[in-house]
């Protein structure tokens, strides 16, 4: 069993009512809630609780608003002991136009362009690599001849030495296989970060759906990895003013 977090969306609510709410919209997916004559059992959940990260990793509050009672801040655990109190200007949910995700989201565009500058610089001197899952791909035999040819390219040998020579040493040096992990351009790479800052792993729409973007798939389209962030984030960004988004913790 896994612990893991949840963005559940409301329609405009009053503050008393969003225990209510919350507890309407999870309850068709608690692992022993009874299946409608017809129904398909959608179990999700065993326990949760209200729980937006602590101390900086909490939902940014937008400036102005960090006294505002429409904000969700739990001060309790699941077990019902008391939860350090978060920061001023970070809460575990509330209506979207109280919420400043643009806060976070900068210095991790900031970071995410700053990387794939240094790896596009560094990797330009050198003859284009492929990924170890390509050269994976083509291999004609799947043995582990295409993992040495992987590691027999130039520039992931001098990322390796780099790597190995100094532990300053930059971000993009450190990935295993950044051909991968800085493959498109500039803008792509930046939004597969930026996207991941707003949305957690899962998902429950205004409509009641719910959207686990860490599932795997063989559909190209389903709505999972960078696809359902791009997805989720653009959705919460979409919400209206008055809309809740709140976060919770959750075992399944």
């Amino acid at each position: 069993m896994a612990r893991d977090m949840l963005t559940v969306c409301l329609p405009p609510t009053d503050p008393a009512d969003v225990p209510h709410a919350l507890a309407a919209a999870m309850a068709p997916f608690w692992n022993d809630a009874e299946i409608p004559s017809g129904g398909v059992w959608q179990g999700e959940w065993q326990w949760w609780h209200v729980f937006g990260g602590d101390g900086a990793d909490g939902l940014a509050v937008r400036a102005g608003y960090e006294a505002d009672p429409r904000l969700a801040r739990n001060p309790l655990w699941s077990d019902g002991s008391p939860r350090p109190p978060q920061p001023a200007e970070r809460c575990d949910g509330g209506p979207r136009g109280l919420l400043d995700p643009d806060r976070d989201r900068a210095p991790a565009a900031d970071t995410a362009g700053a990387d794939w500058d240094g790896w596009a610089a560094f990797s330009a001197d050198f003859e284009p690599a492929l990924s170890a899952s390509v050269m994976m791909a083509q291999a004609s035999d799947r043995s582990a001849g295409w993992a040495a040819a992987f590691f027999e390219q130039p520039v992931i040998r001098a990322v390796a030495a780099l790597r190995a020579s100094s532990e300053q040493a930059p971000r993009w040096a450190r990935m295993q296989d950044p051909v991968a992990y800085y493959a498109g351009n500039r803008e792509q790479h930046v939004r597969r970060k930026v996207s991941r800052i707003l949305p957690t792993n899962v998902l429950l729409t205004l409509d009641g759906e719910w959207l686990d973007g860490t599932c795997t798939s063989s559909d190209p389209n389903a709505l999972v990895g960078h696809r359902y962030f791009d997805f989720a984030d653009r959705y919460l960004d979409a919400l209206a003013e008055d809309d809740l988004m709140v976060r919770i913790r959750f075992k399944s």
